[in-house]
């Protein structure tokens, strides 16, 4: 039969919370067709230099063992399933380390979601004062030098930092390494130790989280000291100006 919807989605709940949406294309071909749920939660995004426009639902922590229901819809057509998630059985794990695991998980994905918040501002407002000195430069390069000096350096801070989170843009080739410390690399660290611990959290994964979160302050204070001074002194400045669409026109002698 000809198919008449052009997509396949599947839910995932724990319980009354909706914890995942998957949706795929239908397949062209009629016949038996699989896809893999990877055991994972709904994500958050992750902090990136350019803006961008998923229209994937990102992956999240691994869900805790227990039973859970699948729901998939194809048109007017819903399949419902419930199945159970184990944890390995060859070996054993207390349920305190497996909800500690997933605690300090959906935290460090809580941090995760506010770091690419913070770094979307920071990108936004980059593209802001680019294209404002793109205008400026086309404009009148002379009439608004300083307008355009004054760009120049609002980028030059928003850049340092968007490298507090991220790092600075390294260009080498090869095996390289970034000798600063930035929020994404301790964050980077506690999460590797937390997903990785095998048993109940220790002295380690506490350091290094409260580590990420030091780092993590700091970035947002100078942040926010930035958005509270210097860009607020930008953007005034800039708003004093208003570009006309009109061009200069003269007039054409017939002779």
């Amino acid at each position: 039969n000809e198919v008449k919807y052009d997509s396949i989605k599947l839910e995932v709940f724990d319980g009354a919370r909706q914890i995942r949406t998957l949706q795929f294309k239908t397949p062209k071909e009629s016949g038996i067709h699989k896809t893999t749920w990877y055991l994972r939660e709904k994500g958050v995004d992750r902090a990136s230099r350019t803006i961008r426009k998923s229209t994937r639902e990102p992956s999240g922590v691994e869900v805790k063992p227990g039973t859970y229901r699948l729901k998939m819809t194809f048109g007017d057509e819903i399949s419902e399933q419930n199945i159970k998630v184990e944890f390995d059985p060859r070996l054993e794990i207390s349920q305190a380390a497996i909800n500690q695991k997933y605690e300090a998980s959906k935290e460090l994905e809580s941090y995760q979601e506010k770091i690419a918040e913070i770094v979307k501002q920071l990108v936004e407002s980059k593209n802001t004062a680019t294209s404002l000195k793109s205008d400026l430069t086309k404009e009148d390069k002379k009439k608004y030098k300083e307008e355009i000096k004054s760009s120049t350096e609002i980028i030059k801070k928003i850049d340092d930092l968007i490298a507090l989170y991220l790092g600075k843009i390294d260009k080498r080739q090869g095996i390289t390494r970034n000798p600063e410390v930035t929020v994404n690399q301790r964050f980077g660290q506690a999460r590797g130790y937390i997903y990785s611990r095998f048993g109940e959290q220790t002295a380690t994964e506490t350091q290094l989280m409260n580590q990420f979160k030091d780092e993590f302050k700091s970035a947002v204070s100078k942040t926010n000291s930035f958005f509270n001074t210097d860009w607020i002194t930008f953007k005034t400045k800039m708003q004093t100006i208003e570009i006309s669409p009109f061009k200069e026109t003269k007039i054409f002698s017939a002779n």
